[in-house]
């Protein structure tokens, strides 16, 4: 078999995972140095079913999600029951999905495990098809094979130079039908294969840490200040994750705090900075007396705002990222394919860049196989480019709506600050509304502009 490689979904913070088929059919799975360490861990999570579910054990729910706005006119509050599910979401630790994922290319057979080991470098050769690929999916029929029989194809330097040629930085070579480059926002393989990309920086940054707090709830509670949101998102128990969307000289100042000053700063900028909290009468008296316009009731049209819980300790160190929006002009070329942060990248005020990115590999894992079953070559453009068009379809109007969002959040001026508490207000107590918005997030809803069902996992 002609080798296959490709590469794991993996957000910034993990290194890149090859794994191939090499020619003389022995299965090698090859881990750069940081993600040598996930060996080391114990399984906590497994596949129940093939490609399609985790179950992973340390996990945390989420049953309700409350947004609001930093002047306080305004609220929305997402509640599981609304859309008769027993969750919203799943806040998972980035160590237990990767077990989860080492787990099943465990299970699947490989022979050989190399770590680590780096790729150097990847020669992706121009548009040609991998020839007599009719010849090479299957053994002759008989004895009276011709010079060029399968066995001779299978092993000639001749079809390897159709292939792309991945480096290693021991010195050693596989050669691949196709390389898939899931490898982030500054994507080694797009650059390599000479990918032009699009986008803007929306000079903020992302600080991001884990933090304790008083009281053990199971709410993602979200903040829109003037320079960018505050999420609080479950963990388990007592314990949260920050997303603190913010500038580059204000996450640079939360990082440099003494821990204490970093409490009372998220503290403040949750409860206490800027206006006063939104009152629930509003939707009360919306709900008492006007009924007929809210349509179909949902259990949180009636749920008044909540204070967050507060933070009482830091539990992890702090990092930032800076945030951007960027779109590669290709996703596919001849033996390469791109997905996920490495094709596309996202504000994460929506929580749905990791989403996006899950659609893309559920995609590009369906129409491989459609190629599989009728014989194609899975590395011709053809067929690639089948999974490149149905993808931006999805991608291009969700990455507009969220870059949309982020410039209205992001204002602080008067009539735009209504426009958003109405919007909050709106969302709050129109059941039927609101109901669509949760289906959409959690992938199970489609609108007249998104023809595919993307994923149905929710990011935060």
């Amino acid at each position: 078999m002609i080798a296959r490689v490709r590469r794991l979904y993996h957000n910034r913070s993990v290194a890149n995972t090859y794994y191939a088929d090499i020619p003389a059919l022995k299965k090698v799975l090859l881990t750069e140095p940081k993600f040598h360490d996930l060996f080391k861990y114990s399984h906590e999570a497994r596949w129940i079913t093939s490609a399609s579910e985790i179950n992973i054990t340390k996990q945390s729910t989420s049953l309700t999600c409350q947004v609001w706005d930093y002047t306080g006119w305004g609220y929305t509050r997402y509640n599981a029951r609304d859309v008769g599910k027993s969750v919203l979401g799943y806040v998972v630790e980035n160590k237990v999905l990767h077990n989860a994922l080492l787990s099943c290319l465990q299970d699947t057979g490989f022979a050989d495990i190399i770590s680590p080991v780096q790729v150097k470098s990847v020669l992706f050769k121009p548009n040609s098809p991998l020839v007599a690929k009719s010849m090479l999916s299957q053994e002759p029929k008989n004895n009276k094979a011709s010079p060029t029989s399968y066995q001779e194809l299978k092993g000639s330097s001749y079809i390897r130079q159709q292939l792309a040629k991945v480096e290693l930085n021991d010195g050693k070579y596989l050669y691949a039908r196709l390389v898939v480059g899931a490898d982030g926002g500054r994507s080694q393989v797009r650059s390599m294969a000479g990918f032009q990309t699009t986008g803007w920086d929306y000079k903020q940054h992302a600080l991001i840490c884990t933090v304790e707090v008083e009281t053990e709830n199971q709410i993602a509670w979200q903040r829109f200040l003037p320079n960018g949101p505050l999420a609080l998102l479950p963990m388990g128990k007592k314990f949260f994750n920050i997303v603190w969307s913010t500038t580059p000289e204000k996450a640079s100042e939360l990082k440099g705090m003494t821990e204490d000053d970093f409490i009372k700063s998220v503290n403040n900028a949750l409860v206490h900075d800027y206006g006063s909290h939104p009152q629930s009468q509003f939707s009360e008296i919306i709900n008492g007396r006007f009924k007929w316009l809210t349509g179909e009731l949902v259990p949180s049209i009636s749920e008044p705002f909540q204070t967050p819980p507060r933070i009482i300790g830091l539990s992890t160190a702090r990092m930032s990222f800076p945030l951007s929006l960027m779109h590669a002009s290709d996703y596919a070329s001849n033996r390469v394919v791109l997905v996920g942060d490495a094709a596309h990248t996202v504000h994460p005020l929506a929580g749905q860049g990791v989403n996006l990115g899950f659609g893309d590999a559920a995609a590009l894992a369906r129409i491989l196989n459609e190629g599989i079953v009728t014989g194609s070559d899975i590395g011709e453009i053809s067929l690639l480019k089948k999974y490149e068009r149905e993808r931006k379809l999805v991608n291009l109007p969700m990455m507009a709506v969220l870059d949309g969002f982020q410039r209205i959040f992001s204002a602080d001026f008067g009539p735009v600050n209504l426009l958003r508490a109405a919007a909050f207000n709106g969302v709050q107590i129109l059941g039927p509304l609101k109901k669509q918005i949760i289906s959409y997030a959690m992938g199970e809803q489609k609108l007249p502009m998104f023809p595919f069902n993307h994923n149905r996992v929710v990011d935060y």
